[in-house]
């Protein structure tokens, strides 16, 4: 007895070397293809092995098992344990058969440290089993394995799977290291020792720690937040109502949340979410539109509509906005249309867009009381009310494009002309001019527009120039006062001064103690109908005359022409007839320096004019204003090639006398001088003719001219 218990405890410490090196054998990790020579290798000498101990050539066979094990034990054939256990029991009975229990022993030892639920085949002699059962039961214990909730775990870097139920797992006896990790749980790692032949009971229940949670909406792309941070937005999905695939958000904090959904255009949803110790999936949350309907109508039907800097088509148009604030444009060639406001869900709303010559403010010199956007905001909405002429802040995107690639003092535009012809913040004309043609290309607007801030609190100076012109117009408004910004309103809509008047081509003066208007020389239409010098005209359209002041208001009355004016005419003996009278339209021009005109903008008046001129007469008259205006701004090359085309006759008022003397200021004014003295004789020939249809006679002015 005591020489067997002393073999029993050398069996058992040989054992637990045995076990310890056969741990670390199938730890090995270093990789080899099975596929390879060696693992055919290890595998013929496995069935030659085999042959040998069926063949009861124990000696022979034993050598070949400790070929393979060896073989295996320095290439770490890992992923072949079983091929070892196969080895380490066909050894250990090999041994057996030759007498050397001791050595079987061992072997087993060996082979349950690697597979310690491994058991012996029927027909296996049953002395060998009852050598593997003692050695078994001094090495092997069991574990009674359970975990709430079930899934997977580690001993020994080994994976088992657990359930709430007890499973009895062979486990080689000593220390072993239990690893739990699985999400949403919290960690675990413990020791369980196993005693040979007895049973220790491992019954593990997780502490659950976070919860994942599933989002599903509709639509999808909706954005995800948790307790106000976005947490990403839902997937497309295959259903065809619509309904995303789900957001899985990780490893959430249990307890509860704030859960918000976004999208533009659609009403956003928030609620509470509480997470408990199990996962959860949302049903499908859905989220209401939330747009407004914009049916846009527009005086040019080509103008093209953006929302948002985004293009929307062609007006007439409807468009779909979300609820919130929008900026809508309408442009075109002519001018632009501006709408900001908030849009709330289910607004249905038609926007007429009447465009207006367009000039957005590109350079803003601000102060410490008003920073440059606010300043630019104050102004869009001071002058708003403008009819023909609209003021705006660009987007800043838009802008910065616009400037990318120029090189310009910041301030190029706020500084304006002190006196005609002067440059501006220092640029030469032909820069400024060329400047500010290129931005409002750019920005596809018929001008620009400078603002800074004045001395005053909320004066402002708004500068506005023209595409093509050099220097700009410059007006002061009070953006804390309605007067000033209707002044100002009401200057920028102004109506351009009449380049065309009715006329009978007839002059006529008042006579003290005469009633009516006299006659002292007829002329073209007033010829026409028989009128001549002495000739007193006392009614007019069936209204009495008494003035040269009741004619003119009873001409200018007339909406077209020509037309035909009856007139009640008395002759110098007192004799009274009737005559008809067809009126004309004649050429007027507009002054050259009038606080009242902004000459930017008849520029770009008088342009469209020239373009929609209904028969020559009016063309010629849009010519020779935009002249006129040209020669105000300082171009006076542009002045000079409109006058080329304006066809006026000889005569009286403004005409080809008026023309002459305009061409020689353009012509002195561009260093002309043999040029200008020819047309100023020319215009001192034509007696008749004037700067106006009232205005001062050209020929003393031309006469002066040539004097010098």
């Amino acid at each position: 007895m005591i020489v067997k218990a002393r073999r029993l405890l050398s069996l058992a410490l040989v054992s637990a070397i045995a076990a310890g090196a056969a741990t670390r054998l199938v730890a090995r990790s270093a990789p080899s293809a099975q596929s390879g020579p060696q693992a055919g290798t290890l595998d013929l000498l496995f069935d030659q092995g085999k042959r040998l101990f069926d063949a009861f050539q124990y000696e022979e066979a034993a050598q070949l098992f400790d070929r393979l094990i060896n073989a295996m034990a320095v290439t770490g054939q890992t992923q072949r344990p079983d091929l070892l256990v196969q080895a380490y029991e066909m050894r250990a009975r090999s041994r057996f058969s030759l007498g050397d229990s001791a050595a079987a022993e061992r072997d087993f030892s060996a082979l349950l440290a690697i597979k310690p639920d491994f058991r012996l085949a029927a027909g296996v002699s049953p002395r060998v089993v009852a050598v593997f059962e003692g050695v078994r039961k001094i090495t092997v214990g069991q574990i009674a394995l359970s975990m709430n909730p079930p899934g997977d775990l580690q001993i020994d870097g080994r994976a088992y799977t657990a359930s709430p139920t007890p499973n009895m797992v062979d486990m080689t006896a000593g220390d072993h290291q239990v690893s739990v990790l699985r999400p949403g749980f919290r960690p675990v790692t413990q020791k369980v020792t196993v005693t040979a032949g007895a049973v220790s009971p491992l019954a593990l229940t997780l502490e659950r720690v976070s919860a994942n949670l599933e989002v599903v909406s509709i639509p999808e792309g909706v954005e995800v937040l948790l307790d106000g941070k976005s947490l990403g937005t839902t997937p497309k999905g295959t259903d065809a109502n619509g309904v995303s695939a789900p957001l899985m958000l990780s490893d959430l904090p249990l307890g509860a949340h704030k859960l918000e959904l976004k999208r533009d255009c659609y009403v956003g949803i928030e609620r509470t979410i509480t997470l408990a110790a199990a996962d959860l999936r949302t049903e499908p949350l859905r989220l209401t539109p939330s747009t407004a309907l914009v049916s846009i109508q527009s005086s040019q039907p080509t103008a093209a509509v953006f929302v948002d800097g985004a293009a929307r088509g062609q007006a007439p148009t409807d468009v779909t906005v979300c609820a919130g604030s929008h900026l809508i444009e309408v442009r075109g060639a002519k001018g632009r249309f501006i709408d900001r406001r908030d849009w709330k869900t289910g607004d249905n709303a038609t926007l007429t867009a009447d465009l207006r010559s367009a000039f957005p403010i590109v350079v803003t010199k601000a102060s410490t009381d008003a920073p440059a956007p606010q300043l630019r905001t104050n102004v869009e909405r001071a002058l708003a009310p403008a009819k023909r002429v609209m003021v705006y802040a660009p987007a800043d995107a838009e802008l910065q494009a616009a400037l990318r690639d120029e090189t310009v003092p910041s301030d190029w535009l706020v500084a304006p002309a002190s006196e005609t012809g002067a440059s501006v913040a220092g640029l030469p004309r032909e820069v400024t001019r060329e400047l500010g043609r290129r931005l409002a290309t750019k920005l596809g607007a018929q001008g620009v527009a400078a603002i800074s801030a004045g001395p005053e609190p909320y004066s402002v100076r708004i500068a506005l120039l023209a595409a093509g012109s050099a220097e700009p117009d410059v007006i002061t408004i009070n953006t804390a006062d309605p007067a000033s910004q209707a002044r100002a309103a009401e200057l920028l809509g102004g109506a351009l001064p009449p380049i065309m008047r009715p006329s009978i081509e007839t002059a006529v003066v008042d006579v003290a103690g005469t009633p009516g208007a006299v006659v002292v020389r007829a002329g073209g239409a007033g010829a026409k109908a028989g009128l001549t010098p002495g000739d007193t005209i006392v009614a007019a359209g069936g209204r009495p005359v008494a003035s040269v002041a009741d004619l003119r208001a009873r001409i200018a009355a007339i909406a077209t022409a020509p037309s035909d004016l009856a007139l009640d005419v008395k002759n110098l003996s007192g004799v009274t007839r009737k005559v008809t009278v067809t009126v004309a339209m004649l050429a007027d021009t507009i002054p050259m320096r009038d606080p009242s005109v902004l000459y930017n903008r008849a520029l770009l008046d008088l342009s469209e004019a020239i373009a929609s001129a209904p028969n020559a007469a009016a063309g010629s008259a849009a010519r020779l204003n935009l002249a006129i205006v040209d020669m105000r701004l300082g171009n006076w090359d542009d002045a000079l090639n409109a006058l080329k085309d304006v066809q006026l006759p000889d005569g009286p008022g403004v005409s080809a006398g008026t023309i002459a003397y305009l061409v020689g200021l353009c012509q002195e004014a561009t260093g002309r001088t043999a040029e200008a003295q020819a047309s100023f004789a020319k215009a001192a020939a034509a007696t008749q003719s004037r700067l106006w249809s009232d205005g001062p006679l050209v020929a003393p002015l031309a006469q002066a001219k040539g004097r010098r």
